[in-house]
């Protein structure tokens, strides 16, 4: 049975760490929540310095910043976690990154976190969430009007993946003091088939519209704000545009981490789209 840890985990109660607290919870660890709202700034090394004393490890997801503010926030956190003696650092990358910085400062500061000199490092590399789907931009249009607006080609086959999963990954990385960097692939999904899914889920008709990165940004703005909303609708734009790459490699993770990641169709059933419909 693995020994319990002191784990700080980055925006646990936002999208991305809430379900990773969660998880690390339920195998027994001790979780500490950090945010600006208890003392824990990015910005602010000293109160990550306070953040990360005692913390057998860290759990970093960067927030959704895509200027030179991004860097100062990864060189801050590393720097704390060498400081403060963190033993692990998990970087839950959000993106699959290049093999080195390229100037864009939204990816270079997740290899700018990796780069901490502590003992462990671990980066996990998922593409892109089902629960963008689920959350409050796309779940109401999804359950009310039976419409996925989202700014990608409907036969784009994507490696989606669900959050609770990270999580999962995340858990075993710590538990198991697994260290590396890791690409999380789920099951490359077209739009056609995420439709059919959150068809057969709902109960009604559903279909995918291919939207702008610009509408979609108008989509988020009310949401995130408008920077991460412009930021956000510029990196689907990318995404949008790039030409096909060759399928990720769930192998290293699935042998190091137990990645199992399930299908959209598994998701979907998952969620509470009548509490969506009802919104």
């Amino acid at each position: 049975m693995p020994t319990a840890k002191t784990i700080a985990v980055h925006g646990a109660t936002g999208r991305q760490g809430a379900p990773v607290a969660a998880r690390l919870s339920r195998s027994g660890n001790a979780v500490r929540p950090l945010s600006r709202a208890v003392g824990a700034d990015l910005t602010d090394r000293a109160s990550l310095g306070a953040a990360y004393a005692g913390a057998d490890a860290v759990v970093l997801q960067l927030p959704l910043v895509y200027d030179e503010r991004a860097l100062a926030m990864a060189e801050n956190a590393a720097r704390a976690a060498e400081a403060a003696g963190v033993r692990h650092l998990v970087i839950n990358a959000g993106a699959v990154l290049p093999p080195v910085p390229i100037g864009v400062p939204f990816l270079d500061a997740r290899h700018i976190a990796a780069a901490a000199d502590v003992p462990l490092v671990t980066v996990l590399q998922p593409r892109i969430y089902m629960d963008n789907l689920s959350a409050p931009w796309s779940a109401s249009r999804i359950a009310g009007d039976g419409v996925i607006a989202y700014p990608l080609p409907l036969e784009a086959a994507l490696p989606w993946v669900a959050m609770a999963d990270v999580a999962a990954a995340i858990d075993t990385a710590i538990a198991s003091e697994v260290g590396g960097w890791f690409a999380l692939p789920g099951v490359p999904t077209t739009g056609l088939e995420i439709a059919y899914a959150l068809d057969e889920a709902i109960g009604r008709p559903v279909i995918w519209s291919t939207i702008t990165p610009a509408a979609f940004a108008d989509i988020l703005r009310p949401h995130l704000g408008d920077h991460a909303a412009e930021g956000t609708a510029a990196a689907y734009a990318m995404l949008a545009d790039a030409p096909p790459s060759p399928p990720l490699d769930p192998t290293p993770a699935r042998d190091a981490l137990g990645w199992a990641p399930r299908d959209v169709a598994t998701w979907a059933y998952e969620q509470p789209w009548a509490m969506a419909r009802a919104a």
